[in-house]
C-alpha cells in the first residue's frame, strides 16, 4: 500500500505540477515539501488564472455591445443636420473608453497566449508520448518485480495514466481553441472600432460641409424673406389704393369664408371640358382655409389609413387629448341659450355622420374643445361657420355614429389651450404643420396627400362661392388664349401703370360686377404704352414653394418669356379675370390644355 500511495502521489505530482510548471512559473507553491497541499497551491492558482481567462469572452461581448451601439449613435447622427459638437465628443469619449477596454483584454490574451506556448508544447508531448512510446515505462518496470500482483497493477495504472493523459489533452485543446476564438474576436473588433473611427471622422467633415450649406442656405433665406416681406408689403399697399369695388372684387373672389365639410358631404365637381383650344385654367389647392389647425378630409384620409383619433389630432394641433376636471357641464349658445355640452355637440354639423369612427372621434374633441375656449372667455358660441355649425334638429336627433363619436369622447379635449380650429381641405399643406401627406413632405404632394379626395382639394372655380353655384354667365373656368394674354397685359398694368390706369383692372363681366373695365384690346394698348403688348401665351409653368404657396409663375409669350411672383399673379387673375373665375388659395396650379 505504501508503495501505491507513493505512486498515486507520484502521478499526482507529475500531471499536476507540471501542468503549473509550464503555466505559472510560482516558487510559493514549489517551497511546499507536502505533494497534496503542493497540488492543492497549484490548483488554486490555475482556478484563479482559468477564471480569468474565461472572463475574456465575457468583456469582449460588453466591448462588442458598447461597438454596437457607438455605430447606431454615429449612424443616426449621420442622417442629421444639427449635430452638436457635444453629441461628436460623447462618442469619442465612448470609443476611447471602448478602446482602452480593448488594450487591456488584448495585454490578457498576449499573456495568455505566452503561457498557451508552453501548454501547447505539452499538449504536443503528451501526444507523442501517449502514440508513440507505447512500452512501460521505468516504473513500471521496477513495479512489475512483483509478478502478478504488480502487473494488474501496472494494468490500473496504465489505465488511469491513459485517462488522465486524455482529459488533459482534452482541457489543452479546449482552452487554446477559446484563445484562438477570443483573439480572433478581438481582432474584428478592433477592425470594427477602427471603422467606426473612420465613420465619426467622415462626420465631422459631412457636418462642417452641411454646417457651411446651411449657414449659405440661411443667409440666402433671410434675403429672401426680406425680399418676400417687402413684396408683400408692396403688395398689400397697392391692393389698399384699389378701388373699393376693385377689393370688393378681390374679396369675393377670393373668398374670407373658412368653410368646412359640413354636415354632408357635397358631391364631387368635375371640371368642365374647355370650349375652345387651346385653354387655360387656374386650379387652386384647397379653398377657403386658414390654413390652421386641422384638415377635416385630412382627419379623414389618416383615419382610412388607420390612424386613431389620437395620432390624428397629435399630428394636426401638436399636442395630446386629455380629459379635464373643471369641464363645465352647460355652455352658452347664441339663440338657444345655455345647453349642456353634450346636447351642444350632438348638434354640430362640422363632418359627415357616415365619415370613419376616428375622423369623428377627432372632429368632436376639436368641437368640444372649441367650445371649450368660448367658455372660459364667459362668451356665447356663434352657431355659424364664424364659429361652429349647430344644428338644432341634428341635437334633437344626432346619428348614431356621431352620438356614439361624442359620448366615447366625453369630456376630452386638447391640452395647453390649444384653439381647435378646422376647415375642409388646406390643399396639403398647414401653416403650424407643414405638408400633409404620407411621407411629410412636398416629394410626394399632391398624389399622396391625405385630403386629396376632397373635391375641393384641386379645383378651378368659375362659380360666386362653394355653396352658391351661380356662375354669371360663364359655365367653365377656361381661358382662351387671347384671354390668357390679357390676364398679362393686364398684370403690365398694375405693375407699371399709374393710379387712374390701374382703376380699370377689373372683370370685363360688368353685369356681373360693374365697373369701367378697359376692353381685351384696350389693355393690350395700355400694356404696350407702358413696354410690352401680349397677343400670345404658349404655355405656363408655376414653381410650388416648400413653403406651401406658389411662389412663382412663367408664361412663355410671343413677346419672350415672363416671370411672375405668385402672389401678384394671383391678385392680378382675380382682378382681371372674367365672371367668377378666380384663385382660392395661395397654393395654385396653371394648366393648358390643347
Amino acid at each position: 500500500m505504501k508503495i501505491r500511495t507513493t505512486l498515486i502521489i507520484s502521478l499526482m505530482f507529475l500531471f499536476g505540477a507540471i501542468t503549473p510548471t509550464y503555466v505559472l512559473a510560482d516558487d510559493e507553491c514549489k517551497k511546499i515539501e507536502d505533494l497534496d497541499k503542493r497540488a492543492e497551491c497549484y490548483e488554486a492558482k490555475i482556478d484563479k488564472k482559468e477564471s480569468e481567462y474565461n472572463s475574456t469572452t465575457k468583456q469582449l461581448d460588453e466591448i462588442r455591445t458598447q461597438k454596437d451601439s457607438i455605430n447606431q449613435k454615429i449612424q443616426a447622427l449621420s442622417s442629421e443636420l444639427n449635430v452638436t459638437q457635444g453629441q461628436i465628443d460623447e462618442i469619442d469619449s465612448e470609443v476611447d473608453a471602448v478602446q482602452a477596454e480593448l488594450e487591456i483584454i488584448n495585454g490578457k490574451i498576449l499573456d495568455r497566449q505566452q503561457k498557451l506556448g508552453d501548454k501547447i508544447n505539452l499538449r504536443n508531448r503528451i501526444i507523442r508520448s501517449y502514440f508513440i512510446k507505447r512500452v512501460e515505462s521505468e516504473i513500471t518496470l521496477f513495479l512489475m518485480n512483483n509478478g502478478f500482483e504488480n502487473a494488474s497493477f501496472n494494468y490500473a495504472f496504465s489505465k488511469a495514466a491513459n485517462n488522465e493523459t486524455k482529459k488533459l489533452i482534452e482541457g489543452l485543446n479546449f482552452e487554446i481553441s477559446n484563445f484562438e476564438a477570443d483573439k480572433a474576436e478581438s481582432l474584428e473588433l478592433k477592425n470594427d472600432l477602427e471603422n467606426s473611427l473612420a465613420s465619426l471622422a467622415k462626420l465631422r467633415a459631412d457636418l462642417a460641409t452641411k454646417k457651411n450649406q446651411q449657414q449659405e442656405e440661411f443667409k440666402e433665406t433671410v434675403a429672401d424673406e426680406t425680399k418676400t416681406i417687402n413684396k408683400l408689403s408692396n403688395l398689400q399697399n397697392e391692393i389698399d389704393e384699389l378701388s373699393a369695388k376693385q377689393q370688393d372684387i378681390l374679396k369675393q373672389k377670393y373668398g374670407d369664408e373658412y368653410g368646412s365639410v359640413g354636415d354632408f358631404e357635397s358631391p364631387t365637381a368635375s371640371t368642365p371640358s374647355p370650349p375652345f383650344k387651346p385653354a387655360f385654367a387656374a386650379f387652386s389647392y384647397g379653398a377657403y382655409t386658414h390654413y390652421k389647425g386641422m384638415s377635416q378630409y385630412g382627419a379623414k384620409g389618416r383615419a382610412d389609413k388607420g390612424d386613431d383619433y389620437k395620432e390624428i389630432l397629435k399630428f394636426y394641433y401638436k399636442v395630446d387629448a386629455k380629459e379635464k376636471d373643471d369641464f363645465p357641464s352647460k355652455l352658452c349658445v347664441e339663440g338657444y341659450g345655455d345647453l349642456s355640452f353634450s346636447k351642444y355637440l350632438y348638434g354640430i354639423a362640422e363632418m359627415p355622420s357616415d365619415w370613419p369612427d376616428e375622423a369623428l372621434k377627432a372632429q368632436a374633441i376639436a368641437a368640444r374643445s372649441y367650445a371649450y375656449r368660448y367658455y372660459k372667455a364667459g362668451k356665447c358660441i356663434c352657431t355659424t361657420q364664424s364659429c361652429q355649425v349647430y344644428s338644432k334638429s341634428k341635437s334633437d336627433n344626432p346619428p348614431s355614429k356621431w352620438k356614439s363619436a361624442v359620448d366615447d369622447t366625453e369630456g376630452i379635449i386638447l391640452d395647453n389651450d390649444i384653439v381647435a380650429y378646422y376647415s375642409s381641405t388646406t390643399g396639403g399643406y398647414i401653416d403650424n404643420v407643414g405638408w400633409d401627406t404620407e411621407c411629410g413632405s412636398s416629394s410626394c404632394w399632391p398624389s399622396k396627400a391625405y385630403e386629396k379626395s376632397s373635391p375641393w382639394f384641386y379645383k378651378a372655380w368659375y362659380t360666386k362661392s362653394y355653396n352658391n353655384s351661380d356662375s354669371c354667365g360663364r359655365g367653365h373656368p377656361w381661358l382662351s388664349e387671347k384671354e390668357m394674354a390679357d390676364i398679362l397685359n393686364a398684370y403690365v398694368v398694375w405693375n407699371k401703370g399709374n393710379n387712374s390706369d390701374r382703376d380699370h383692372i377689373s372683370p370685363v363681366t360688368t353685369n356681373c360686377w360693374g365697373g369701367d373695365p378697359y376692353s381685351l384690346d384696350e389693355m393690350a394698348d395700355k400694356a404696350g404704352d407702358y413696354g410690352t403688348k401680349y397677343t400670345k401665351v404658349t404655355s405656363i409653368d408655376v414653381e410650388v414653394s416648400n413653403g406651401g404657396y406658389t411662389s412663382n409663375v412663367t408664361l412663355r409669350t410671343d413677346n419672350g418669356t415672363v416671370s411672375v411672383n405668385g402672389e401678384t399673379f394671383k391678385t392680378v387673375f382675380n382682378l382681371r379675370a372674367p365672371g367668377y373665375l378666380s384663385i382660392k388659395s395661395k397654393l395654385f396650379d396653371m394648366e393648358k390644355r390643347e
